[in-house]
């Protein structure tokens, strides 16, 4: 029997993380969300899932990587430095 890999929330694409990105921490995956809004001005109201109760044993379904950043020299090249 081969374990899949823990899923950490925090390396997840639909994480995100008071204070900077967001008001409140938890994952904003539609289907996961308590409140949700069409609106892009209503973005603040948006309540998330609790992250902590849908990954509770580490294997959450939904977990996707969250792209790697670029190294320095990428970035520097990115920008035409």
């Amino acid at each position: 029997m081969s374990q899949r890999p823990t899923a950490d929330c925090r390396t997840c694409v639909h994480f995100r993380s008071a204070p900077y990105e967001t008001k409140f921490e938890g994952c904003y995956l539609e289907k996961n969300m308590v409140s949700k809004q069409k609106q892009a001005c209503l973005d603040e109201q948006q309540l998330p899932g609790d992250h902590r109760q849908l990954n509770r044993r580490g294997d959450c379904a939904d977990h996707a990587a969250r792209a790697g950043k670029p190294s320095f020299w990428q970035r520097l090249w990115s920008v035409g430095a």
